[in-house]
């Protein structure tokens, strides 16, 4: 099912809405803090123009009903706190979570709300059987999100993805449907 882009999900303290050109100054400024993006497979811009084409990948991605990408806001300031995406993998009804999370709000929990919102969406209103997120070994904050919704450890990944000429660890966890319910 094709979601129309004034779609929003909500949770106690967050709104998770379609990405926005306005978001990108945000996710710059983010990603020029030292370590931000060293659990993920993407190195930090050099220059906020260089956020437009993965910006424009995730508007085609909602388009063709391959991924929903969703900024998360603070409801009652309207912050940008970070971005979560659910993403369908080529296994029948298994979906992909990846998330991130603005250094200005880490370990305030905004995060394990969003992830809880987006399992549910992707249980509920996806159809999904599974939902699975891997994380660099190291990163044991994105590990205690998952594992409070639920998640549980499935397999290690020695070679998850390549991150300046090395391989980086990963574990990957999940949930299916009926362990959810």
């Amino acid at each position: 099912m094709n979601y129309p882009t004034n779609y929003t999900l909500k949770t106690e303290r967050c709104i998770l809405r379609y990405p926005s050109l306005d978001d990108i100054p945000y996710i710059f400024a983010a990603t020029q803090v030292t370590g931000f993006t060293d659990g993920m497979q993407w190195c930090p811009p050099e220059t906020e123009d260089e956020l437009i084409a993965p910006y424009e990948y995730n508007c085609l991605a909602w388009e063709e009903d391959r991924a929903y990408s969703f900024t998360i806001e603070g409801k009652s300031d309207h912050d940008f706190l970070g971005r979560i995406s659910i993403r369908k993998q080529e296994e029948e009804n298994v979906w992909d979570l990846g998330f991130f999370t603005h250094p200005d709000h880490y370990g305030k929990g905004y995060m394990t709300e969003a992830v809880e919102r987006v399992m549910r969406f992707g249980f509920e209103e996806l159809g999904a059987n599974q939902i699975v997120a891997d994380h660099a070994l190291w990163n044991k904050a994105s590990e205690a999100i998952l594992k409070k919704n639920g998640m549980r450890f499935l397999k290690y990944i020695a070679k998850g993805f390549v991150k300046n000429d090395e391989w980086v660890e990963e574990n990957m966890l999940g949930i299916t449907d009926d362990e959810w319910q």
